[in-house]
């Protein structure tokens, strides 16, 4: 019989025991980051394009929707999304019309891995709320840092685009974005390290990613402590590499001279 290891060293391995729950909620974490930021970066350039050279109307829309995202706190979108459709259900029950499908669905993934289950929820009525949550968050940051770069370029080169006979599209496509996606990706990159960070909030809806998990460990093994150590490590060496990552990609993009 294998005696447990006493001490530091055992707690450890008692939480890494769990590495399976482990693996499983680090795998949505990654998930919802990969979604989030990607669904934003698409959401911010659209805004940042409207705020920076659309119309008055399409401009203070998109004023209005990042001053309203970036002025309200990040936990209170996403309860406000989580309760909405609760509440509309509760409006089309009054008037006996059809329901809105909460909670009756989900895609998940379920193997064994070294003798051990997992189990991955990667998309269901919660987790989609965290996503939609997130996604709209991180795209109101992403606009701002977009529209700084492509305010950088200068005005004076999009005139002179248009001077020879180009579109404000085609300027703006052809001669401002291949600039601004270069020189945005210092400042940008801030956004992909904060938000894995982020995901965490999605925890007080029932997604069950990483920080979850932790939760889980915790209630099975007591050791508290040790549990959220070994989160707070994994979390580091991700974001670690994260910026080390777009500091390549900057080096490698960078405008030359700037």
């Amino acid at each position: 019989m294998v005696q447990p290891i006493p001490g530091p060293i055992g707690d450890l391995l008692a939480v890494l025991g769990y590495w399976n729950h482990i693996l499983a909620g680090f795998v949505v974490t990654m998930w919802l980051f990969g979604l989030a930021l990607t669904f934003g970066f698409g959401l911010g350039l659209l805004l940042s394009i409207a705020r920076q050279y659309g119309g008055a109307l399409s401009s203070r829309v998109s004023t209005g929707y990042i001053e309203l995202i970036r002025g309200t706190p990040l936990l209170v979108q996403l309860l406000i999304f989580y309760l909405l459709p609760f509440s509309i259900n509760a409006f089309l029950e009054a008037q006996n019309l059809p329901f809105l499908p909460i909670g009756r669905w989900s895609f998940e993934l379920n193997f064994m891995l070294a003798n051990k289950d997992i189990r991955i929820i990667l998309l269901d009525y919660r987790t989609s709320m965290g996503l939609l949550t997130l996604s709209l968050n991180s795209g109101a940051y992403q606009a701002e840092y977009l529209r700084g770069a492509m305010g950088s370029v200068g005005s004076g080169q999009l005139a002179a685009a248009q001077s020879i006979g180009m579109s404000k599209r085609e300027g703006i496509i052809h001669i401002v974005l291949p600039q601004a996606l270069r020189r945005v990706i210092p400042s940008w990159s801030n956004e992909a390290a904060y938000l894995p960070k982020y995901t965490v909030i999605v925890y007080f809806i029932g997604v069950v990613e990483l920080f979850a998990k932790a939760h889980y460990i915790v209630t099975q093994t007591f050791l508290t402590l040790w549990t959220y150590i070994v989160v707070a490590i994994i979390f580091l060496v991700l974001i670690t590499l994260l910026s080390r990552f777009f500091d390549y990609v900057h080096e490698k993009t960078k405008i030359p001279g700037l």
